[in-house]
């Protein structure tokens, strides 16, 4: 059983994709995605890790509310002794993709968790991202960002991790948070994924 009165490390690679490297009108290819993502992919593993965090297990736990995937028992499975290569299921996946993001803006940034707007409501639409938040509220996602606007957040979980899983999802997420992005706000794309240890690949896109 997973004990609160440990912190959970999480290494994380960061990347940043400028609004206009991104394909938006009709005159570009779906090949210019391949090579953004491609090249994205490249960038995150060899940026791992960018940075270490500790996170705490109270916030975690606070931060699995706002999951789409309402998973009990979250902190049991990020226990490092408890995992031990198990193949999780879809919903677990999801749900610890979005919780480590959350915990994460929350850490890093000191994020409310009151001002994580989750988008769970039109999520099955498929054309939304995870959430939203205003980042003029927050100091520090202003002097991260370099502006004042929304940031919408898109996360990813899997139990198993490859590259080409990493640029398949890249370029559906890109053509997905863009058609609510673009033009004046920013986004960010996480990926969990445990490689025997807790990782998480980000992607930062700007004006």
């Amino acid at each position: 059983m997973a004990s609160k009165s440990y912190h959970v490390q999480l290494k994380i690679s960061w990347a940043d994709l400028p609004s206009d490297a991104i394909p938006h009108s009709n005159k570009d290819s779906d090949g210019d995605l391949d090579v953004i993502s491609s090249a994205l992919a490249e960038t995150l593993v060899q940026n791992m890790p960018s940075e270490i965090v500790e996170l705490d297990p109270g916030k975690i736990m606070m931060a699995s509310l706002l999951s789409s995937k309402l998973v009990t028992g979250i902190l049991g499975h990020l226990d490092e002794q408890r995992w031990g290569g198990k193949y999780y299921s879809g919903d677990i996946s999801a749900s610890l993709g979005e919780t480590m993001a959350y915990a994460l803006l929350e850490k890093k940034f000191e994020v409310k968790f009151l001002d994580i707007i989750p988008l769970r409501q039109v999520k099955y639409l498929g054309f939304s991202p995870d959430a939203v938040i205003d980042v003029s509220r927050y100091p520090k996602l202003i002097s991260f960002l370099g502006g004042k606007g929304l940031l919408f957040l898109n996360a990813r979980g899997s139990y198993r991790w490859s590259q080409a899983w990493l640029h398949r999802n890249l370029r559906r997420d890109i053509v997905q948070v863009e058609k609510v992005r673009y033009p004046d706000n920013f986004a960010i794309l996480t990926y969990l994924y445990r490689d025997q240890e807790w990782k998480m690949m980000a992607v930062v896109i700007r004006p």
